[in-house]
């Protein structure tokens, strides 16, 4: 009887390792067809890259989740359980490889997206780029807010009302100060903050607008830290030093009166920047030229002045801010 009792303990063991085996041998075979079946549909969508990626993390998961297929002694599987089918096994594991494809579309979609914006930004296409990003608002991206908040700032100034003007100005300081928040070390971020901090600061008036110049100068000297490799940095960071050196007796006087340091520059040293801009990216805006003549004539130096400022005059037009420029080059040219 003890005998028999053994007997049929061995068989049942036997049993449910055979079960086991089986049960797993299933699993593998139907999650092989899913991946072919898979792989063949998406074939079109996704690189070779790609759809490796999902065949590793498939068999990943299933190594995780399958540890036990051959241990030491047989696996204990409940008779009520049963085999899993196959169709089963397939819906189980579909959520994982969706998920494991997901990341890679959402940056390939934000890639397009940064794309495409920079693409209407360059054709002064501000109201329908504006209208894009506004989509992604909610995101915490700092590459989507930064370019939101530029895409607002233009926007604005293309408004005829001055409380339009006001209140998106304010909106895109918002969403300039959020990139921040997320990405600190976004020199981008840094270099429009510099932008929409002194335009916040200048509806609160003067006082206000002297005591930001500070972050202001602190934000787009960051910027120039974080990308010397980006002219535009050097090129504001110039003009804030041209616009305190160009402050007129009364603001000086009243600066000296609200704080015990007020903000200090030189032509000197605005002429510094706007070289190194034009170092960086030669020829990379009309502004700069522009800039520099007018540093030098500041500086008495005639001849280099013209240079600059023929260069100016002569750019090729592309916005209405290169037509201002011109004009306001030839003006100072005739002016010599």
């Amino acid at each position: 009887m003890v005998d028999r009792f053994c007997s049929s303990k061995s068989s049942r063991a036997m049993e449910l390792a055979y079960l086991s085996i089986l049960n797993h041998v299933i699993r593998l075979s139907s999650l092989i067809l899913f991946l072919l079946w898979k792989a063949t549909l998406m074939a079109l969508q996704f690189s070779v890259r790609q759809i490796g990626g999902i065949v590793y993390h498939a068999f990943t998961l299933y190594r995780k989740r399958l540890l036990n297929v051959f241990p030491n002694k047989p696996a204990v599987v409940s008779r009520n359980i049963g085999v899993i089918s196959p169709i089963g096994w397939m819906l189980g594991l579909m959520p994982a490889v969706a998920t494991s494809v997901k990341p890679d579309e959402e940056k390939e979609n934000k890639k397009h997206l940064i794309s495409e914006a920079d693409i209407l930004y360059n054709e002064h296409s501000y109201t329908k780029l504006r209208n894009l990003l506004l989509q992604y608002k909610g995101e915490e991206n700092a590459e989507i807010l930064w370019r939101l908040a530029r895409a607002t700032f233009e926007v604005a100034k293309l408004s005829s009302s001055p409380a339009e003007q006001k209140q998106l100005d304010l909106e895109a300081y918002g969403y300039v100060e959020l990139a921040l928040r997320i990405d600190p070390e976004n020199f981008a971020a840094h270099k429009w903050m510099f932008i929409l901090l002194d335009k916040k600061a200048s509806y609160d008036g003067l006082k206000e607008r002297i005591s930001q110049s500070f972050a202001v100068k602190q934000h787009i000297e960051r910027a120039c830290e974080l990308n010397p490799k980006d002219a535009t940095s050097f090129h504001l960071l110039g003009y804030w030093c041209f616009s305190v050196a160009e402050l007129p007796w009364l603001q000086r006087q009243i600066a000296s009166t609200l704080f015990a340091k007020p903000p200090v520059s030189s032509y000197e040293e605005a002429l510094q920047y706007f070289l190194r801009a034009e170092e960086v990216e030669p020829n990379f805006y009309s502004t700069n030229l522009l800039m520099i003549g007018k540093t030098y004539l500041r500086l008495k130096n005639r001849e280099k002045a013209i240079v600059y400022l023929t260069g100016a005059r002569d750019y090729a037009v592309a916005s209405s801010k290169d037509l201002e420029t011109k004009q306001e080059a030839a003006k100072l040219l005739n002016s010599i």
